[in-house]
This record gives C-alpha cells, structure tokens and sequence, in this order.
C-alpha cells in the first residue's frame, strides 16, 4: 500500500466497498463538553459506588453518540449484540412470530446496556429494536473492562454486573406475570417496575414518570389484546389507581396497586463494603 494515496492497492471494488460502508455509519453527535449527569452514571451509582475516575469514564463514553431510528432493528435475532450504553431514548427485545405476532421480552432504557457479556447470553441474540428514537454510544471499553480484574475500575464493574443481575431478575418476574398474573395484576406490576427504572435513571417526577409506549406495543409485552389491555387501563384511572396524560403516567395509589400484584422491588441495595448484597424493598 502507498503512503498518503487513500486506500491504495486495493482493486475499485474494494474502494467502493470501504467508502460506502463509512457513509452507511450513523452519524456522531458531540456534545460542546462532558455531560455533568447523564442517566447511566445514575444508574451504575445506584447499585455500587464509583470513584471519580470511573465516573469520569463514563462521561467520556457518551461524548459520541449514536443516533438510531424509532423502529429500527439495532440488534438482529441471532446475532450477538454489539456492546452498547444507551444515552436516551427507549428499546425493546422481543422475538416476532412468521405470522407477525410477536413477544416482547422487556424494555431497555438510559442507562442501560447491551452486548456486556464476555460470552452471548440468550438475551444478547435476540432482537433488540428502538421503540423511540434511540441514543447510544460504544461500549466495548466497559466490556473490556469487566473481563480485566482491575481494583482501578472496581465500581464500575461491580455495578454493571450487579445491573445484568437485576435484567435478569426482572425477566423472572415478567414470566410469572405472564404465566400467572391476571391482567390487572400484570399490568400493576409492569408500572410499578417502570417506576422504580425511570426513578433510578432520573426521569420520573415523584410519582410522574414518562410512558412512551404506546397500547400495541404494550399489548405485546403484557400478552393482552389491545381491546383487554385499554379496558385494563379504564378501570385503573375509574379506581383512581392511576392517572395518565400526553405520554406521562402518574400513580395515584402506589399500596393499592402493590398489594393487587405482590409487588415487590427487585433493585439490588448496596451494601457497607460497596458490593450489590440484596434486592431492596421499596415501600
């Protein structure tokens, strides 16, 4: 290859492949200086606690973004995710059947993370779809640096394991919510849990938190028809357990709503030496 000649001694196809395939990357945004607070830090700091270095790290990981679509697939069924940190915005993982019905598995949002794993989980294969428009950066540094047992970033990877233990935990509750939950039982408890998500990621307002989802794709996590799932929704706001309005849900009576599906909090407390020791009680 010649020095200072753009790809130089490849043939024209090679040429053609390289450049369209740097026009075909999305877009990098950069922001004019490092987020002072972003939603991930909350997140990882909610379940062990990170020096100024780690945090520092992860302000740098989201000076560049990238930019996904509502609607489009970032991670394909069957293929192992690409290690993202996601910055803004909502996702999903779901399977979708040849008929087009499909089951979504859970919701992802700022703060969490993708393709982690040293090896694939099942749930890293699956496919990984942006349900509004997504922001997310490269997180192949924090993959790195949960296989390196470095007392340097030991925080960081406390953290982020003990955050895969808590998807995990939440992936249980939805099996039960499925297999044995009525619908105004599951439908209590998936609010509960998306409460206490946007409450650690910082986007919930007291009892106020956002709801983007719309009752399709609501449906599809709850395996409820659209019709079962808005007659759900009628009699909550009739009992004054919930109130919803422009994309916000607010709880009205959080005991109530508890004590109808068992609720109880699955996010991991941080015990005296730092480590993630056991699933804290939120009421």
């Amino acid at each position: 290859m010649q020095m200072g000649v753009p790809y130089a001694g490849y043939s024209e196809a090679a040429r053609q492949s390289i450049r369209a395939e740097r026009l075909a990357r999305p877009p990098l945004r950069r922001p004019q200086r490092p987020p002072a607070d972003v939603a991930a830090l909350k997140v990882l700091s909610a379940v062990a606690p990170l020096s100024e270095d780690e945090r520092a790290l992860v302000r740098k990981l989201c000076l560049y973004r990238e930019s996904i679509p509502a609607g489009a697939e970032f991670a394909r069924e069957g293929e192992a995710a690409p290690a993202r940190l996601i910055v803004s915005g909502w996702a999903c993982r779901q399977q979708s059947l040849p008929d087009g019905r499909r089951q979504i598995f859970g919701f992802l949002m700022a703060g969490d993370a993708i393709g982690l794993g040293l090896r694939p989980r099942p749930l890293d294969e699956v496919s990984t779809v942006a349900v509004t428009r997504v922001e997310c950066v490269d997180a192949l540094m924090l993959r790195e640096i949960l296989a390196v047992q470095d007392g340097r970033h030991a925080g960081l990877r406390n953290a982020l394991a003990a955050a895969r233990r808590y998807e995990e935990a939440c992936l249980l509750d939805h099996v039960v919510r499925l297999g044995r939950q009525s619908a105004h039982e599951r439908t209590a408890h998936f609010l509960l849990e998306w409460r206490q998500r946007c409450r650690v990621a910082g986007l919930a307002d007291a009892e106020r938190f956002p709801m983007p989802l719309t009752q399709e794709v609501l449906s599809d996590a709850l395996g409820l028809s659209i019709v079962h799932l808005n007659r759900t929704l009628q009699h909550m706001k009739r009992e004054r357990l919930i109130e919803m309005k422009r994309g916000w849900v607010e709880i009205l009576d959080a005991y109530r709503l508890k004590f109808i599906c068992d609720y109880q909090s699955r996010w991991p407390s941080i015990g005296g030496d730092g480590s993630s020791v056991s699933l804290a009680r939120e009421f």
